[in-house]
């Protein structure tokens, strides 16, 4: 999964994809821009490697894709540090409200 992040991510920064990505004037397009860009997202298996490279582009190229600034991942899991506890989460990027918040007022 990692090697497939990794790919992408090269390919973005390769072929021009940072600066239209940023050149998209709402989230939409830049979900669409991104696709795009990497058709071959759309048949990922996994899941999992589809946000690893939304958050990744989110967090490293600054490119924002409406990330929750709580959410972090690792190779295998997705986590919510709000409060400053690390608790496990299956939070969908993009969202437009905090599950784990929003289940716990």
């Amino acid at each position: 999964m990692r090697n497939r992040v990794q790919v992408a991510m090269s390919k973005i920064k390769e072929n021009g994809g940072i600066a239209a990505l940023q050149e998209c004037p709402d989230l939409n397009k830049r979900y669409e821009k991104l696709t795009e860009l990497l058709p071959e997202i759309k048949n990922w298996d996994i899941p999992i490697a589809r946000q690893q490279l939304y958050f990744s582009i989110h967090r490293f190229l600054n490119i924002d894709l409406n990330v929750c600034e709580h959410f972090q991942m690792d190779d295998h899991r997705q986590y919510c540090f709000f409060g400053g506890r690390k608790e496990e989460c299956r939070c969908v990027i993009p969202q437009t409200f905090c599950v784990v918040r929003g289940q716990k007022g």
